[in-house]
């Protein structure tokens, strides 16, 4: 699969984890699980990106390496993966 620019914020602050590929006009919004929202294009059905909420207090306790979520691409949980294993080694 090609790699695809993934873009990624945290805010601390609301402890919310966000990645994105893109931002289209129009976005459809899926909660799997609660608390772990997809964003759809609207237009193409296409997987633009991911919001979790309460990112640290959920995944404080497992490895980065080991994290999955629902219908979430792997080569989408690379930010995922790579922020937690940095908020552990800053801690």
């Amino acid at each position: 699969m090609d790699k695809k620019p993934l873009n990624s914020h945290y805010d601390s602050e609301m402890d919310i984890f966000a990645v994105w590929l893109r931002q289209p006009d129009e976005v459809l919004c899926v909660e799997p699980e609660e608390g772990i929202v997809l964003r759809i294009d609207a237009n193409t059905d296409e997987f633009v990106g991911y919001t979790i909420l309460d990112f640290y207090r959920r995944f404080a306790n497992q490895s980065p390496q080991l994290i999955t979520l629902p219908l979430v691409p792997e080569f989408a949980l690379s930010p995922l993966r790579d922020a937690l294993q940095c908020m552990k080694e800053s801690r």
